[in-house]
Formats: structure tokens, sequence, C-alpha cells
């Protein structure tokens, strides 16, 4: 695979999944970064510097939520992605 040539957007320098700026119909706005484990704006859950929230039923109830908008078709973002890989093992 070669890599391709021309200006690299600055959202995928770096990471290894692809990133369309246009791409949700969010074009002209920009996406706000949500914690899934404290809800906080600006950081993901592993920057995350709060305890790791609890598996309780909100925690379930929130998981169901987007995998029935995966199901929907609605594109997710990386950390609601991240959250959906999550087993939920008990520590």
């Amino acid at each position: 695979i070669q890599p391709i040539q021309g200006r690299q957007n600055h959202m995928s320098a770096g990471s290894s999944r692809p990133f369309a700026s246009g791409s949700g119909g969010t074009s002209g706005r920009q996406r706000v970064i949500v914690c899934c484990n404290c809800k906080g704006n600006g950081h993901m859950a592993k920057k995350c510097t709060k305890p790791k929230r609890k598996r309780d039923a909100e925690w379930f109830k929130e998981k169901v939520l987007l995998v029935q908008a995966q199901a929907n078709g609605q594109v997710l973002q990386e950390e609601e992605l991240d959250f959906l890989a999550d087993p939920g093992n008990w520590e």
C-alpha cells in the first residue's frame, strides 16, 4: 500500500482510520468530543482523569442505544465505537 500524495487532513494525521471532513452530515460544523466515562467535553475516556465509570443500568442503556443507532446506519464517532468494543468486564 502506497501513501496518497497531497494535503493530509489534520484529523487523520497519526491515525489508522481515515477521516472524511464532510461525513455524517456535519459539514461546516465541528464535532464536540464527549467522554463516555464522565460525560465531559473535549476529551475521550482513555484520556479521562476521573475513575472508571461503573457498569450499571445507565452504562448498559447507553450501550444499547449506540447499538441501535449503528444498526440504523448512523455514523458513530471513534469514542462511541471504542465504548461499543468495551466488553464491560467487571474489575
